[in-house]
């Protein structure tokens, strides 16, 4: 992940490498909270296409933060669920 831009109450971070669903779950997981107002996954570049994450509100690095580990732990939930029907 690169910060592309990391203004007051606006970030764009380039998730180079990953898939737009990844990061497109990350914008939802995000629009879950109160503090942040905006949250989207487009392409960098149509021949590229690397997911770029636009974020808008406030403290947006930790709730970018609180997001990932939202999910990290949703993904380990499910992989337990998984095992658990072997």
């Amino acid at each position: 992940m690169k910060m592309l831009e990391d203004e007051k109450g606006s970030l764009k971070i380039l998730m180079e490498g990953m898939d737009i669903g990844a990061a497109q779950a990350l914008a939802e997981q995000l629009l879950e909270n109160k503090d942040v107002t905006f949250a989207a996954a487009v392409y960098d570049h149509p021949t590229k296409r690397n997911p770029v994450l636009h974020v808008k509100g406030k403290n947006l690095k930790k709730e970018v933060q609180k997001a990932l580990d939202a999910m990290s732990e949703e993904a380990h939930a499910f992989e337990e669920a998984l095992r658990k029907t072997d």
